[in-house]
């Protein structure tokens, strides 16, 4: 077996890709084949962008939350794991800890203590189900999609993710154990957990927001166009879930700071959140003339 981070790897390949993507698109659209550009975005900002070929391969939105409901009981099995494993000192499966080593390489160190680990695993698993609430239960989506291959590459992203949250953690590394303590929290985690709640919090606030546009008074939906939504933090910045994603990952990636690798996650999730909130502003004051112009893009007051 080579003894290779494959998932580190993995991220920053996605991240250099995207990037580079990302910045073919800002400064050179005119120039691209719309293949191209149909391929790499997908949703509101995609609308005037078709080609016959890449519509064959794309499928609605709401089929991402699919992934929510395989991360969701995976969680579920890993915290069930870290307790049996802090508390009572049982073994981790031997087939998890050969694909955290196929994934992350046999010479991978227990830099993550136990309590960061149970603290990410239980944050997550809220962030997760809320995610699944919000896509079957509160959003509303457009008739707009996204291509397969997207579509495969969130269960691919989803995969490093969970290995990074635990490949580097205490217990889920062959030799190592720890003890779980509530009293060795640091004093910042527990703040970082709070912004954590706060940030999903306001994302579900977000999405009720969004949803509301396409719906009655009576909560009947009545239209699927895009509207300027108004209120919270639609009163500062174009893009509150963008902006609300990248707090919830800097959370997580400052409970987890031991790690290394996770923290590639976190990279390619703020390249990924910025591009979106860019190309959405964008898109809100081409497409409405009355569009606030008092809004920034993803941080208020500044940008």
């Amino acid at each position: 077996m080579m003894d290779v981070n494959i998932i580190r790897y993995i991220l920053i390949f996605l991240t250099v890709v995207y990037g580079s993507m990302v910045l073919l698109i800002a400064y050179m659209k005119p120039y691209l084949p719309k293949a191209l550009i149909r391929f790499s975005l997908y949703g509101k900002i995609n609308i005037k962008t078709h080609h016959p070929t890449i519509t064959k391969i794309e499928i609605p939105k709401k089929s991402y939350g699919q992934v929510y409901l395989i991360v969701g009981p995976t969680l579920i099995i890993l915290f069930y794991l870290a307790l049996n494993k802090y508390l009572y000192n049982e073994s981790i499966p031997e087939n998890l800890l050969s694909l955290l080593d196929i994934l992350l390489g046999e010479s991978r160190k227990p830099s993550v203590s136990a309590e960061s680990t149970i603290l990410a695993i239980i944050l997550f698993f809220v962030h997760c189900w809320k995610r699944a609430y919000e896509t079957y239960y509160v959003c509303v989506y457009s008739n707009q999609k996204m291509n397969i291959v997207q579509y495969i590459l969130s269960f691919v992203y989803y995969l490093t993710f969970v290995a990074s949250l635990i490949g580097e953690s205490k217990g889920f590394v062959r030799g190592s154990h720890a003890n779980f303590f509530l009293h060795k929290l640091t004093a910042i985690q527990p703040i970082c957990a709070f912004i954590f709640l706060c940030s999903t919090y306001m994302q579900l606030r977000t999405n009720y927001i969004l949803a509301g546009l396409r719906k009655n008074q009576h909560g009947d939906v009545v239209t699927k166009e895009h509207k300027i939504p108004f209120g919270e933090l639609f009163n500062y910045i174009s893009n509150p879930l963008e902006l609300t994603e990248i707090l919830v990952y800097l959370m997580l990636s400052t409970i987890l700071w031991q790690a290394s690798t996770f923290h590639y996650i976190t990279v390619f999730v703020i390249l990924n959140q910025v591009a979106r909130a860019f190309f959405s502003d964008q898109w809100y004051r081409n497409t409405f003339k009355n569009y606030p112009k008092q809004r920034k893009i993803l941080i208020p007051y500044i940008w």
